[in-house]
């Protein structure tokens, strides 16, 4: 099969460089994962299938050494194999473990950068999963890949036509670099983070082989929820830096320290032309933000707003690419403490997609997910609630310690509500420290 050969993006070069040197290469896979119910005609899924493949060359993307570059080889579309299981009906913990069991397989990146397999349980009532590579997406593609697969499925329209490919986008880039704009990002990096330490987490004992994955969850209710985000537009802010500073909050009440650096994904799309574009464009960014001695949260939500504003306009950059020295006195991987935040959609966003052919389609959330970071706190706000995800090494917590540490997030938050103009130390105090 013929294919078009191109340089690899900044992006995926080091995303090669870790995937190498990872000692779990697995937690490198990017699943987009999909709760299907209804009658699914196999034909019509494969359709759809071939159609994805066609519409997002990252999909029949490979990627190669060359010599001492990586280079990227799209290839040309062709059919697309679904692997099927069937099993009984009201198999959940059976396709729970198998689907598991996918995510943990490596992904030969140089032969295929994606894997379709797609569960039968019963008669009416699937789970896909297109298990890919993360040098060839990231969760933002996931998203495009859902709503995809949502048009295709239902009744069949096109989706809005894809801008970029990931090629343009990567040619855009090297024009970027090479041509210095990217200097402004690389200096502004490497003063903000130069001294910067990862939280010492008392909590934290040596890792000791592999990851073992381990998840802990809390959900904060509609009141909550609705209070944060009240508060949230009362401070002309969005919720980003409002859950982040709370994070901090509670990361100072563990370590003592008033310097955190947490690692967050951006998703780096700030072209128009890559909004429906499937491939790896998210970069790894630090923010450091410092807490004011004597300050309120107010005080602390005003800093890590002014954190977050900046880390947007210097996205481009991701931290790996920053001179060595700034990031040398680190006291561990960068990447040991992260939060993540998922948009704040609209309230139907989150719920089943009912379409025509009798289908309803939802995404399809396993009950444990890969560790990539050490401890890596998500929340994903939700029409009536908020669900706090702390997704943790097992080897490295203890797994009392991490649904502990998720409660007390929540619980700062109702004091914060309370009286977000109190002295951090009152809140530190309360919170037990």
């Amino acid at each position: 099969m013929s294919y078009t050969e191109i340089p690899a993006s900044i992006g995926q070069r080091l995303m090669w460089f870790l995937a190498h040197y990872r000692a779990e290469t697995a937690s490198v896979n990017c699943p987009a994962g999909f709760r299907i119910r209804g009658p699914l005609d196999p034909g019509k899924l494969a359709g759809t299938v071939d159609i994805l493949m066609r519409r997002h060359e990252s999909l029949r993307t490979t990627l190669h050494r060359r010599g001492r570059d990586l280079v990227q080889r799209v290839h040309e579309p062709g059919p697309t194999r679904v692997e099927w299981t069937e099993l009984p009906a009201g198999a959940e913990a059976e396709v729970q473990r198998q689907y598991a069991e996918e995510l943990r397989a490596p992904i030969a990146v140089e032969q295929a950068p994606v894997r379709w397999h797609a569960w039968r349980i019963g008669a009416d009532d699937h789970v896909l999963c297109a298990n890919m590579h993360h040098l060839v997406s990231d969760a933002w593609s996931c998203g495009v890949l859902i709503n995809d697969v949502i048009a295709l499925l239902g009744d069949g329209a096109p989706p809005a036509p894809v801008g970029w490919q990931y090629r343009q986008f990567s040619a855009w880039q090297h024009e970027q670099s090479a041509s210095g704009q990217l200097r402004a990002d690389h200096d502004y990096w490497a003063a903000k983070l130069d001294g910067m330490r990862v939280p010492d987490l008392p909590a934290r004992r040596p890792g000791q082989g592999a990851p073992r994955p381990g998840l802990a969850l809390h959900e904060f209710g509609d009141a909550d929820a609705a209070a944060l985000r009240a508060f949230a537009r009362a401070e002309r802010t969005t919720l980003f830096p409002v859950m982040l500073g709370l994070y901090y909050l509670l990361l100072h009440t563990e370590t003592g320290a008033d310097d955190l650096a947490v690692a967050s994904l951006f998703a780096n799309r700030t072209r128009p032309e890559v909004q429906l574009t499937v491939g790896f464009f998210a970069n790894m960014l630090v923010l450091r933000t410092r807490l004011a001695d004597g300050g309120s949260f107010r005080d602390l939500l005003a800093a890590t707003r002014r954190t977050v504003l900046d880390a947007v306009v210097h996205q481009g950059v991701p931290y790996q690419t920053v001179p060595v020295p700034a990031l040398r006195e680190a006291g561990g991987r960068v990447n040991d403490v992260v939060f993540q935040m998922l948009p704040d959609r609209a309230p139907d966003s989150w719920s089943p997609t009912a379409v025509r052919n009798g289908l309803e389609i939802d995404t399809f959330r396993p009950s444990q997910g890969l560790s990539r970071f050490g401890l890596s706190l998500t929340v994903i706000p939700r029409a009536d609630r908020f669900d706090a995800r702390l997704s943790y090494a097992e080897d490295q917590f203890e797994p009392a310690w991490a649904q502990d540490f998720v409660r007390r997030y929540a619980e700062l938050a109702g004091r914060v509500l309370a009286d977000p103009d109190a002295p951090l130390r009152r809140l530190v105090a309360a919170a037990g420290r």
